[in-house]
């Protein structure tokens, strides 16, 4: 006798993306570029580099709108408009998908001081990693 099993899989955009730039006081935030969102897993993020500490952060979905009919980009980030992030690696709550955006980006924005953030990223995540947020 033979007995079938439905094995569930899940999309996952977990693969990582580098991002490096500067932050100045005539500079103060940036943007990586989008990615494919498929599935409701929080967004990973390695922070290699930083200034000072830390950065902000928050995880933007690219939103179709119905009612303009243009699309947009909206922070969806869980509890708040920004995380604090330092040297290490991260999971990002946000409700990208769970919105209806199926691409993401990360916006960074200075806390203080000049210098290099840089690190790597996925809008999908695997593994166990302390939360921002």
């Amino acid at each position: 006798m033979l007995t079938l099993v439905p094995i569930s899989t899940f999309a996952s955009n977990h693969g990582d993306t580098s991002f490096r730039f500067s932050v100045s006081t005539s500079n103060n935030y940036a943007y990586t570029g989008s990615r494919s969102k498929e599935n409701t897993t929080s967004t990973y993020v390695n922070v290699e580099q930083v200034p000072i500490t830390y950065i902000y952060a928050d995880v933007q979905g690219y939103r179709p709108s119905s009612v303009s009919g243009t699309n947009y980009w909206v922070d969806e980030t869980l509890g708040g408009d920004k995380v604090t992030l330092s040297k290490g690696k991260w999971l990002v709550k946000q409700l990208v998908y769970e919105n209806g955006g199926r691409s993401a980006r990360l916006k960074f924005q200075r806390y203080y001081g000049t210098g290099t953030v840089s690190g790597v990223w996925s809008p999908d995540s695997v593994g166990s990693y302390p939360y921002a947020n």
